[in-house]
């Protein structure tokens, strides 16, 4: 593999404080959108969200090492559809396969935590983190203080688009947050194939571990050092890119073993960020104009997963 730059971002980007994420997300307005028309993502520094994530790897791990109850439990074996609580559960280790990874499964194990099952919609979708509370308040704390980001980030995006498109309008209970756990005595090279995520926008929160590479506009792999740090990566989905007409690119990355890794295990977890699945999807064309389409945000996801070869 070609020796990929390392990006140093502690300090030389625009901090967002936790009690002011919007006013300062405004506030560094030029700075953002430079950031995305070069690197293709954006990247902050929220001041000690980096421990409040420290805290939710441990929980994560006292719940994988509890046997009463287990997670286990609470296992699902397939993706389901992103309806409001559908995509939640924990997904035991090996058991997700990508598209690039010629039938391998990831070395990885993981949860998800809808906007929806915070609020135990449908009734018992929070039955998970009801059995493990601790691992409950950190996901809502973490969940909520990303999804606030992306709400401020998504409106920087769309001031780049020409016209008048649609807000967003992100729903927290079709969002999830995603907490992986990386387990690999056999150090292999590739620990997640290059892709692009399928939703609108997301939230990367710093990982155990270096690693997480992604590719610039210029078409330059580089790794962001975010572990150990209060640093965020803000992504472009491929939902984005789509409603965009093209004009923003889905922010691509990967995860190879990283040189200077400490251990075999490796934690790290986003905000995968959605509209409501119900609402039409929409579009810009070539003038600028928006296209209102008969399918919903649903079906995209729908597709999508069908295209990473997941059942829902």
């Amino acid at each position: 593999m070609t020796d990929v730059v390392p990006m140093r971002l502690q300090g030389e980007v625009p901090e967002l404080r936790m009690e002011s994420i919007e006013e300062d997300a405004h506030r560094n307005l030029g700075r953002f959108r430079e950031q995305l028309d070069t690197w293709g993502f954006m990247a902050l520094e929220m001041p000690s969200i980096g421990a409040r994530v420290d805290r939710l790897y441990k929980a994560f791990d006292a719940a994988l090492k509890s046997t009463s109850p287990s997670l286990a439990e609470f296992a699902t074996a397939k993706t389901p559809q992103a309806t409001p609580g559908g995509n939640h559960g924990f997904f035991p280790f090996e058991s997700e396969v990508p598209r690039l990874a010629a039938g391998v499964p990831d070395p990885k194990e993981f949860m998800h935590v809808s906007g929806a099952m915070l609020d135990d919609v449908p009734p018992g979708a929070a039955a998970m983190l009801t059995a493990f509370p601790d691992l409950a308040d950190h996901s809502r704390f973490l969940f909520e203080t990303a999804f606030r980001v992306a709400q401020a980030l998504g409106g920087v995006v769309l001031e780049l688009l020409p016209g008048e498109p649609p807000k967003l309008d992100l729903s927290a209970y079709s969002s999830i947050l995603r907490v992986i756990h990386y387990r690999d005595p056999d150090r292999r090279e590739v620990l997640a194939h290059e892709h692009s995520g399928i939703q609108m926008v997301g939230v990367q929160l710093p990982p155990s571990e270096g690693g997480l590479q992604y590719v610039l506009n210029d078409g330059t792999w580089v790794e962001p050092v975010i572990q150990g740090t209060d640093v965020l990566l803000f992504n472009i989905g491929r939902m984005l890119s789509t409603a965009s007409g093209g004009r923003v690119r889905p922010s691509t990355h990967r995860v190879h073993r990283s040189p200077l890794a400490t251990s075999v295990e490796r934690w790290s977890s986003v905000l995968f960020v959605h509209p409501n699945h119900e609402d039409p999807q929409w579009w810009m064309d070539g003038d600028g104009n928006t296209v209102v389409s008969d399918a919903t945000w649903g079906d995209f996801v729908h597709k999508g997963l069908n295209e990473l070869g997941l059942t829902d």
